[in-house]
């Protein structure tokens, strides 16, 4: 068995492990779970996400929740060759703007696999828009907290797996203590500001050093970005917005030795 089919198997076993529990009365959808591809092995960088936002496929009766592997692997792959390449969100728009400028060798998929990782900090999110409190995790922290248990720590399992050079982290920062414990797997993280000019604080765009020599992404670089919907168009002035994405670009050519 190859080194790509060995990692895709763990991942899936480690997705089934954590999300096989899901009470269907919940109301979740599928997880979102990683497809790693050849490309990715080649250039290793992982582009995250907050959460899903109307993710086709919920775990609402036990026929379902019996396939959900199957169904969220179906509805990644989906997504990847339908919509990766053209889709208009602004999560999407930075993360193909990534290889039109070079930062990333190639296409944003080669064939039917996507050439990165795309991963999400909240694998899961609610599948009715009902609930008051909000059915995403990034709007609701009771909700949120539901989804860390369940999830607990998949996403630094995954990272272990895959080993990425660049975690690009387009979360946002009121997130940051949930995603150093269960994403980075440590709370000893060091925020390093990555703007010289300080027109950017560390709160608004920061390297993320892991400080344990021990932890497997001790190594890796760590940006956490507001999400692009800010940056690349909620934020206010034009050249404080082109300042922000030309950081983000440089760092991560510099560290890929481009």
């Amino acid at each position: 068995m190859d080194d790509l089919k060995k990692i895709q198997n763990e991942i899936q076993r480690l997705a089934y492990e954590r999300f096989r529990n899901i009470d269907c009365s919940e109301g979740f959808s599928y997880p979102l779970v990683p497809r790693i591809s050849e490309e990715y092995l080649k250039n290793r960088v992982v582009v995250m996400g907050q959460e899903t936002n109307t993710w086709n496929g919920f775990i609402d009766n036990p026929e379902k929740k019996e396939n959900f592997l199957e169904g969220s692997l179906a509805e990644y792959d989906r997504f990847v060759l339908n919509e990766s390449a053209r889709y208009r969100g602004k999560f999407w728009q930075f993360s193909r703007s990534l290889y039109r400028r070079g930062i990333l060798d190639g296409y944003i998929r080669n064939g039917n696999w996507l050439s990165h990782c795309w991963m999400n900090l909240f694998c899961i999110e609610k599948s009715s828009r009902d609930d008051k409190n909000g059915k995403l995790p990034s709007q609701n922290r009771e909700l949120a907290n539901r989804v860390i248990e369940i999830q607990q720590d998949f996403i630094f399992q995954v990272f272990c797996l895959i080993r990425p050079k660049v975690i690009l982290a387009m979360i946002g920062n009121k997130n940051d203590d949930l995603f150093k414990k269960y994403a980075l797997g440590t709370e000893r993280v060091r925020l390093i500001s990555i703007d010289s000019s300080k027109e950017f604080g560390e709160h608004e765009l920061a390297e993320f050093k892991v400080c344990e020599n021990t932890n497997s992404l001790h190594e890796t670089l760590i940006l956490r970005t507001y999400h692009p919907t800010y940056f690349m168009w909620k934020m206010d002035g034009k050249e404080k917005r082109d300042l922000y994405r030309e950081l983000i670009y440089s760092k991560i050519k510099s560290f890929l030795g481009k």
